[in-house]
């Protein structure tokens, strides 16, 4: 009993034609006929009413039918693995990220993932939050990190972790010895800031509004690392990810008092097409992203 035989009685019992279906196999209609009789010669029973216009089953035919669906579609899903094993040894994975995601979250997530799957190539695309869902919905990029869940409708997020903007002073800063200040203080000082129209920056915008502190924005710049080095240089403070500035903290090139009032967490959000069926390489990138990021 082999396949091309199954799926000329499927082929059969949808057209209710040997001509049809012949035609639909792309085969002479004596070959159907000799496909028909060889399942008959080896069940030992007829499958087809030849009687009537119209090629109608048995109810050995009926049986076998069902049968042979499942095994015709077992058969299909094995080789669509297998072609998916093929491409694993060549396939593309495309990332969208913020800049804060490419510098400090992402490097140990790929190179858990290149030391695992070699052959996979990765494709990282620094973009900000606005356009990172644009990209995955029109431009068929596999995964993007923001920092909110996005709205569109065709997207499903869920949080890594939490994140919180903190102040960022040069060690001789005259705020630097304190473990604490207020918000009000902040109101005096130059304040670096990032180009970038950020969630997180309008709702600072909003706070120091919202508590009639003045904001003074005295420099914007590109990058949170020339953010960085110009507090560093005393040209400023900022208020930044805390998670850009664990080396700095830890080295002690910066310092991180706690500002009182200020509460402006951030997520970091991996997102996806919802419902997406993932190729192979897209699941073993979400299983080193489940390791290193336990869902809840």
């Amino acid at each position: 009993m082999d396949f091309p035989e199954l799926e000329v009685l499927i082929s059969l019992a949808q057209e209710g034609s040997f001509s049809r279906a012949a035609e639909r196999l792309n085969r002479s209609q004596p070959a159907v006929s000799q496909a028909i009789k060889r399942l008959e010669d080896e069940v030992g029973l007829p499958l087809l009413n030849r009687s009537s216009r119209k090629v109608t089953l048995t109810a050995a035919g009926a049986a076998l039918l069902d049968h042979a669906t499942r095994m015709v579609q077992l058969r299909q899903d094995a080789l669509h693995t297998l072609e998916n094993l093929r491409h694993f040894k060549r396939g593309v994975i495309r990332i969208a990220a913020s800049e804060s995601v490419c510098h400090y979250v992402l490097p140990p997530l790929l190179r858990a993932f290149r030391h695992a799957y070699q052959a996979i190539k990765l494709e990282v695309v620094q973009s900000t939050s606005s356009s990172i869902p644009v990209l995955l919905v029109d431009q068929d990029f596999d995964f993007g990190f923001l920092s909110y869940a996005p709205p569109h409708k065709d997207l499903e997020s869920r949080v890594l972790f939490r994140d919180e903007l903190a102040l960022a002073l040069f060690p001789g800063h005259p705020l630097a010895a304190r473990a604490a200040v207020d918000l009000e203080d902040l109101g005096k000082e130059s304040f670096i800031a990032h180009l970038a129209q950020t969630p997180a920056r309008m709702h600072l915008v909003d706070l120091f509004a919202r508590e009639r502190v003045p904001l003074r924005i005295v420099m914007e710049l590109s990058s949170l690392e020339t953010i960085k080095d110009f507090v560093k240089a005393g040209e400023g403070i900022a208020l930044i990810p805390r998670m850009s500035m664990r080396a700095e903290l830890e080295a002690g090139t910066l310092v991180s008092p706690k500002v009182r009032g200020l509460a402006i967490g951030r997520d970091v959000r991996l997102v996806h097409r919802a419902a997406r069926n993932h190729s192979l390489a897209g699941k073993a990138f979400l299983e080193i992203i489940d390791r290193a990021y336990p869902p809840a």
